[in-house]
């Protein structure tokens, strides 16, 4: 089996636009917005597009040849020597089979996208997120491409083992007599295992085998150690040709207890965790591994150790998650039958087959769910029948990880309502139709059919029924979507039920799409858009364990909104309410030294204390204490005028090789170096080295005349710049009106 990358040199037409790039890549990331656009808002008013994606294909004189696309953003066709070869319906990996279509010299590839707001609920894009890739199979015999190479890792007392299963085909006319070694190799590429096996295949057999390798000094993978094995795979025959082919794995084990809900690596876990969508505020919906991992520290940082994908995910994306060390819970699919969108022109791709096979092998990987909040486990549109096959279709591909679907309380149909017995089946509300159903706990009977099929039933903003399931079912729950401004009971609620095993935040970071009337990024994270927490995220961390903390914040008085700022000129004198998030239990405040106030905070008061403040400019001062004794301060000072700005870079080492980009976030700053979170300043960027590939901020409104400049929002703003592979460094140089300008650089790694 021989795998070709095709993500470089790709000609885009995008409407009377015409040039060369590089995959991945999303046409409408940046684009101009259509505040008047059907439906814009639900993809942050991004207008219906079109795009072509082209470029030439290798000759394939002999053997068969599979075409696979990964993270299409939009829908259209493939061609190939222009003729279709399929269709692009969904996000996950996508296989075309093109036999005998590259046998002359010239060969052509041609990728028609189109996409139109109404289409779906969250921010689409346009164009490939992921890659395209070609794998060329011997005409007579290789790997089985429709049976990838899966790693099972099982500990037998104090043994490990990676159980590697493959297929072979013997397309030949002969019997096959062949020899498969595979080789184990750890982080630091050292031989960790070895086992080989003869294989034996008769003339026009396909044939699945597994090896036992057994790992020496084996280490597992958890989110405090996530080490990662590669296990190599060889076939050779008697004349001495030789397949090979690798794929990554770790050691991990994973078990359901029915009263103590989730084990990993024979440890009870408690999944903390927050949806985060495929579209990044900076590059729309390319998948480019160093901002996956960027994006999933910073949740990490906050104290998650899972996040929720809706949609399977990009290789990057999934790479990160296991170099990272999160885990993930992944829904195969946004919907099933019925459309979440005002309207729908394709549906969505559900078959789970090539999905499953790309996620098996992430250790990362915990739970695997059908789809996504659905009207479907009602039972509507023959849906427990669907997840009931959906449900089998993963078990046989991977039996190692339990399975969920999600709901929330939908409004019942009159038909469920006349069905459970309702005399009034017609309601003046929503409202009143949900209350009148909870009166027979129609959601149970309506959500039995499904949740029967699963091993975990996914509640979506259901908390306040973990305690009474608990009493009605054996079963175990998965909180798969909670709202952030219900975190505090959510979480809690979790804490206190054993047969929950995870609690999941509807957002973690900002993206685009989703947002409300003329906000192009949804604002409900708990990071902005530039990957900047917030002070909710402060909040979170407390939620999550984090103890010595006392975060200050200020409740701005025209939006309502809990702000890290103490500047508000136009309220001199006048009340201010002042909320300290801490891990104590008092918190005492002062202002410039003099004392304002001590207030209770501690779990009673969901670990706030809430002050009401005369403003005056200087310095907040929060002293925390835990049963008396002093256990975290925090200070808030009213910033100055800006005069300079400060920049910082995620990673200042980049690496060609592997596609990162550079991330630099700037910050105006005071004489004294306090962030000035009111500043608006239009600061510009200059690069050398590299290309600039984003500019933007946290604004949820952001308006931008000018690729390379942007004003400031809460004081920052975001620079994105890839790397010129001639060159062995990149300097970056940002300037702002009145501000000092600033420089930073990057080394560039071959």
């Amino acid at each position: 089996m021989k795998s070709v990358a095709l993500n470089t040199n790709w000609d885009i037409t995008a409407g009377d636009e015409q040039y060369v790039c590089d995959l991945p890549h999303d046409v409408t990331s940046g684009a101009a917005r259509d505040y008047s656009c059907a439906y814009g808002q639900l993809n942050g008013y991004i207008p219906a597009a079109r795009a072509v994606f082209a470029k030439s294909l290798p000759q394939v004189k002999h053997g068969a040849a599979r075409l696979v696309v990964s993270g299409a953003c939009g829908y259209g066709d493939v061609f190939v020597n222009d003729e279709k070869v399929g269709t692009l319906v969904g996000y996950a990996p996508t296989t075309f089979y093109i036999d005998d279509m590259l046998t002359g010299a010239n060969n052509s590839l041609r990728i028609q996208l189109f996409n139109t707001p109404g289409m779906t609920d969250k921010y689409m894009g346009l164009g490939i997120a992921g890659g395209v890739k070609l794998v060329v199979l011997d005409e007579e015999w290789d790997f089985d491409y429709n049976d990838p190479i899966f790693v099972k890792t099982v500990t037998v007392g104090d043994r490990t083992y990676a159980d590697v299963n493959v297929s072979v085909f013997n397309n030949g006319k002969q019997p096959l007599k062949l020899v498969l070694d595979c080789t184990a190799l750890n982080a630091r590429g050292k031989r960790a295992g070895k086992k080989q096996r003869k294989l034996y295949l008769r003339a026009g057999q396909t044939k699945p085998f597994s090896v036992k390798v057994r790992i020496n000094n084996p280490y597992e993978w958890s989110p405090d150690d996530p080490y990662m094995y590669t296990m190599a795979v060889k076939l050779s025959s008697q004349d001495g040709v030789e397949r090979e082919d690798s794929v990554r794995f770790g050691i991990v084990s994973r078990a359901l207890n029915q009263t103590r809900g989730l084990y990993i690596n024979n440890r009870n876990t408690l999944l903390r965790g927050a949806y985060i969508s495929h579209a990044d505020a900076a590059l729309g919906c390319a998948s480019v591994y160093s901002n996956e991992k960027r994006r999933l520290e910073a949740l990490k940082e906050i104290g998650y150790n899972a996040v929720h994908f809706v949609g399977c995910p990009t290789d990057a994306a999934l790479d990160a998650c296991d170099d990272v060390g999160m885990f993930a819970f992944v829904d195969l699919a946004a919907q099933l039958v019925a459309p979440k969108a005002p309207i729908s022109v394709l549906t969505e791709n559900i078959a789970p087959t090539e999905k499953v096979w790309a996620l098996r092998n992430h250790p990362s990987v915990t739970l695997y769910g059908i789809a996504d909040d659905v009207p479907e486990c009602y039972g509507r549109n023959d849906g427990h029948e669907i997840i009931d096959v959906m449900a089998s279709y993963i078990r046989e591909f991977d039996d190692t990880r339990p399975i969920t679907v999600s709901a929330h309380e939908f409004v019942p149909t009159a038909k469920e309502m006349e069905a459970a017995g309702f005399r009034k089946v017609h309601y003046e509300n929503d409202t009143a139709a949900i209350n009148a159903a909870r009166e027979k706990n129609l959601f149970d009977q309506l959500t039995a059919g499904a949740f029967d099929r699963v091993d975990i039933c996914g509640f979506n903003y259901l908390y306040p029924m973990y305690e009474t399931e608990k009493l009605k079912r054996d079963r175990l729950i998965v909180g798969a979507r909670t709202s952030s401004e219900r975190a505090f009971e959510s979480l809690d609620a979790t804490e206190k039920n054993g047969r929950v095993i995870g609690d999941f935040n509807d957002c973690g970071i900002d993206y685009p799409g989703g947002g409300k009337l003329n906000e192009i990024y949804t604002t409900l994270g708990d990071i902005d858009a530039i990957c900047c927490e917030k002070p909710q995220a402060m909040y979170k961390r407390i939620l999550l364990g984090a103890r010595n903390i006392a975060y200050i914040t200020s409740v701005d008085p025209d939006s309502g909104d809990n702000v890290n700022m103490w500047n508000w000129p136009r309220y001199l004198g006048q009340k201010i309410k002042v909320q300290v998030y801490t891990s104590g239990d008092v918190v005492a405040l002062y202002l410039d030294g003099r004392l304002v106030g001590r207030k209770l905070a501690g779990k009673v008061n969901k670990h706030i204390a809430t002050f009401d403040v005369d403003y005056y400019p200087g310095t907040l001062e929060a002293v925390a204490y835990f049963k008396g004794v002093e256990c975290a301060r925090g200070r808030l000072k009213s910033a100055g005028s800006p005069k300079v700005l400060r920049l910082s870079a995620y990673e200042k080492n980049l690496s060609v090789s592997r596609g990162d980009l550079g991330f630099v976030t700037a910050e105006v700053c005071d004489r004294d170096g306090e962030l000035v979170p009111y500043a608006m300043r239009t600061l510009g960027v200059t690069v050398t080295g590299g290309e600039l590939v984003s500019f933007i901020n946290a604004d949820p409104m952001l308006r931008k005349s000018e690729f390379d400049s942007c004003p400031a929002y809460g004081g920052r703003a975001l620079a994105v710049i890839r790397p010129d592979p001639a060159e062995n460094k990149v300097v970056v140089k940002i300037t702002g009106d009145g501000l000092l300008s600033s420089k930073i650089s990057f080394k560039i790694k071959n």
